[in-house]
């Protein structure tokens, strides 16, 4: 039980909760539906309260640094410690968006400023120290998974983050969009580059062990993230008047494109999980919220998308989606207050 307690993923809760509110509310708005901008702001406070109880969990480790060093070298787990940095960007994106619901919106931006100032500070050392823990420890390609995306997840989340102050800042609207395209190009190759090891190490290895089958679903994150960043931050870029409505198009057919490799990896995926079933099943442990918060990415790009378009049937898509991830959400939560209750 106390590996459990300890495991790194634990703050996937916050990114996974945090994740489906951003999908009601985004529901909300394509629906014209009051009652589920409610419950996203309903999950944004569960999502802080989760992020409070959670953080003293890795601010501990600190403590010991060693320790910290040996667990970022790990291969399996390693990776992991990028949902806290995650996590609080997550809150810094729900906190622009629906936290004007909760509360004035001066203070949610202030409120998400803050809390991305504070997960970049901590995502950029973390990815760093990650990368290199993992280069120097001599990883064999059979240790690579799905969680080694998760820091290039980090810097995608960086431009929504951005999105809400950029456009209550049009003077600055310039810079603040510069820096939300590196981290966005810093994103979006990291993922090309680790994207890459994983698919030879699932063509030139045997099938990772069924603890691992959560991680195979986080490609779905940057494949949903890397469109839905390029939409927000160009769209912002149009409502300051720094960037013509005509190059729109373009970040649609970008995310179009995502989606299309999301869902067929979702089809790989579930052939994989399939298999992890067959041979056993699949114990609960807290890297399971790795089945949530990619399934949050993609519906938000599709629900993107099918606003940007107009397709009815790509909004219906969307609404499937996003029943779907909560179902995700309520089985994944379910397990784990079964966990926190022994």
């Amino acid at each position: 039980m106390d590996a459990v307690t300890r495991h790194p993923a634990w703050f996937g809760s916050v990114m996974g909760t945090g994740g489906l509110a951003l999908v009601f509310t985004a529901q909300g708005s394509q629906w014209t539906l009051t009652a589920l901008d409610i419950i996203g702001a309903a999950l944004l406070l569960l999502a802080s309260a989760l992020a409070i109880g959670l953080a003293p969990r890795y601010v501990r480790r600190l403590r010991q640094p060693k320790a910290l060093a040996y667990e970022l070298a790990d291969p399996a787990h390693g990776a992991m410690l990028a949902t806290f940095p995650a996590g609080l960007l997550v809150l810094a994106i729900c906190w622009g968006s629906i936290g004007p619901i909760i509360v004035p919106r001066p203070i949610a931006l202030w409120t998400d400023g803050a809390l991305l100032l504070l997960g970049v500070l901590i995502a950029l050392p973390v990815s760093i120290a990650w990368a290199t823990a993992t280069a120097r420890s001599g990883t064999a390609l059979a240790g690579v998974n799905g969680g080694w995306l998760l820091p290039p997840v980090m810097n995608l989340l960086v431009p929504l983050a951005l999105v809400p102050i950029i456009e209550a800042n049009a003077r600055h609207a310039l810079s603040l969009s510069v820096i939300a395209a590196a981290f966005l190009g810093i994103g979006v190759f990291l993922f090309l580059f680790v994207m890459s090891l994983i698919v030879a190490r699932l063509a030139l290895r045997e099938p990772a062990p069924s603890a691992m089958s959560p991680s195979l679903w986080i490609p779905l994150a940057p494949s949903g993230f890397l469109g839905l960043a390029l939409i927000r931050l160009l769209e912002a870029g149009v409502r300051t008047e720094i960037i013509s409505p005509a190059v729109l198009p373009i970040a649609v057919l970008v995310a179009a494109m995502g989606i299309g490799f999301g869902l067929w990896w979702t089809l790989f995926a579930l052939v994989d999980l399939h298999r992890s079933h067959r041979e056993g099943g699949l114990p609960f442990h807290p890297g399971w919220w790795g089945f949530v918060f990619p399934i949050a990415a993609m519906a938000l790009s599709v629900a993107a998308v099918g606003t940007a378009t107009g397709l009815t049937w790509i909004a219906i898509m969307g609404a499937a989606m996003a029943v779907a991830l909560t179902a995700v959400w309520g089985l994944v939560a379910g397990r784990a207050l079964r966990v926190i209750r022994r």
